[in-house]
């Protein structure tokens, strides 16, 4: 039985006998980027639309974004593309590729994050374990695997979170190279303020274990810390986007209307129900000892996914970092003995050790070529829930100029269109009055007032989700009539002019 907690132990094989050796986050990878692709997944969110129309304007114009150029209702309010640099690799990917090159591009920070974590993982656990909590990142993370900014950081979370507990379990500070990563990141996606929490909380720990040594562990950190939090100034927005998450989170009405934003509803299978049995079932089970800061930083993260579905994928991508050793270590104090574990060990540990570069690159290209006629059979698309095309292309007939009042939903295909939109996914700049004005006029909430509304802006077309309460009251209204519907959206034009 073999019950050492890394791998660093298992005889190497040569590389006369094994030339294309490969291994487990090679096979993790390579799984990780076909199965999204295969199923043509990753394009089922609004927002990838606003994003790619986005990073094609300031391609189109070599300069970010300061105030908004998109809607009719905020001509000219004050809005930075804080996502810039992601937007700009989707619209290069789909410059190339359209949207199989999207698809591609979301799928590859998939596998190579799946393959990051595993080889952490590896390096401190019985393999066994290691795909395991791998598989069940992946899980966590795999509804979340959208064409927008979040997914493009992933790579970087992994490699972000790896070196911090590397250098903290080897009590050194991190390597200066790992500020090559939050410097991008910081100008991706607003997930940047969590890989700084981590490092902040990350580094206490370290001096809290450091017993004799604390202050010069500190003064070690130190440097470091201050680096980081300079390198994520550089940025369009200054301090201002270290502001930006808690903005954000403080639009508590705005959250609440937003499907991704809200509680997980766990009267529904939930993906953060396995990870908690996983959890509590080894902490119940004596097997779990965390410190008190990675504690801390658990909590933190399950509550975080516990306020907002959306950081499940969060939670679930840097758990594994934070259990890693503590598994291992209760592991090898109280391994499983038989000879069935055994023979598993011998299995698992076969696949252990780190790929041959004739492996590697046999992989990539069987992988790359496989995904590139994958994406050239199938063709994939946008859900057609988010892209009323049929709907949006009868509304242009009968009113080419017209001010459209959209659902939520559907303002970012409108913004991909080139359409001047009533409202999009852009909710920290429309504000959260007026994103919960809306919303409460399109399911006729007490108080709302939908004609109002469409007299205060002027509106000429309505294109709305067609299970939206407000369709059955347009339907009656004589001053609006329905010029298209199915099953996905419907459209009206006014009968008379916008003042009528």
């Amino acid at each position: 039985m073999i019950h050492n907690c890394g791998v660093a132990k298992v005889p190497q094989p040569t590389s006369l006998v094994r030339p294309f050796r490969v291994s487990w986050p090679l096979l993790l990878g390579l799984a990780g980027f076909l199965f999204p692709i295969c199923i043509r997944w990753g394009l089922g969110d609004p927002d990838t639309y606003w994003h790619v129309a986005a990073g094609g304007w300031m391609l189109e114009h070599r300069a970010v974004p300061t105030h908004d150029p998109f809607s009719f209702t905020m001509p000219g309010a004050a809005w930075t593309a804080h996502e810039w640099l992601s937007e700009l690799l989707l619209a290069v990917g789909y410059q190339i590729s359209g949207w199989s090159g999207l698809v591609f591009l979301t799928a590859a920070c998939f596998g190579v994050t799946l393959a990051l974590l595993s080889r952490f993982l590896l390096a401190r656990m019985e393999p066994l374990h290691a795909l395991q909590l791998t598989c069940l990142a992946g899980l966590m993370m795999f509804t979340a695997l959208l064409a927008r900014p979040h997914v493009l950081v992933w790579p970087l979370t992994a490699v972000w979170v790896a070196e911090l507990i590397d250098s903290s379990e080897a009590h050194r500070p991190p390597s200066w190279w790992l500020l090559a990563v939050i410097l991008p990141w910081a100008n991706m996606h607003a997930s940047f303020i969590v890989g700084l929490g981590l490092m902040v909380l990350i580094a206490i720990d370290s001096i809290i274990r450091a017993e004799q040594s604390r202050w010069e562990t500190a003064k070690r950190w130190a440097p470091f810390v201050l680096a980081a939090f300079a390198c994520v100034l550089i940025n369009p927005q200054g301090y201002r986007l270290l502001l930006f998450p808690f903005h954000l989170l403080g639009m508590t009405t705005a959250l609440g209307l937003i499907a991704e934003w809200r509680p997980p509803d766990f009267a529904h299978p939930q993906l953060l129900s396995p990870w908690l049995f996983v959890v509590l079932g080894l902490a119940f089970a004596g097997r779990l000892r965390l410190s008190l800061i990675r504690s801390v930083l658990l909590i933190g993260l399950l509550s975080m996914a516990m306020a907002h579905a959306r950081n499940i994928a969060l939670l679930g991508l840097i758990s594994p970092y934070l259990l890693a050793l503590p598994i291992a270590t209760a592991w090898k104090q109280q391994p499983p003995a038989g000879r069935n574990a055994d023979f598993i060990d011998r299995c698992f540990h076969r696949l252990a050790t780190r790929a041959s570069l004739p492996a590697v690159f046999l992989t990539l290209f069987i992988g790359g070529g496989a995904a590139v006629a994958t994406l050239a059979t199938t063709r994939p698309h946008p859900a057609d829930a988010t892209t009323p095309r049929e709907a949006l292309a009868t509304l242009l007939s009968r009113a080419p100029h017209a001010r459209i009042f959209n659902d939520y939903a559907f303002g970012g295909y409108l913004i991909f269109r080139g359409i001047p939109v009533f409202v999009d996914g852009r909710a920290d700049m429309y504000g959260d009055a007026f994103i919960g004005q809306i919303f409460d006029d399109m399911v006729l909430a007490p108080g709302s007032d939908l004609e109002s509304l469409m007299g205060k802006f002027r509106i000429d077309a309505i294109l709305l989700n067609a299970d939206r309460p407000a369709v059955k009251l347009l339907d009656r209204m004589p001053a609006w009539e329905r010029v298209y519907a199915d099953k996905m959206a419907v459209a009206y034009i006014r009968r008379s002019g916008p003042g009528s």
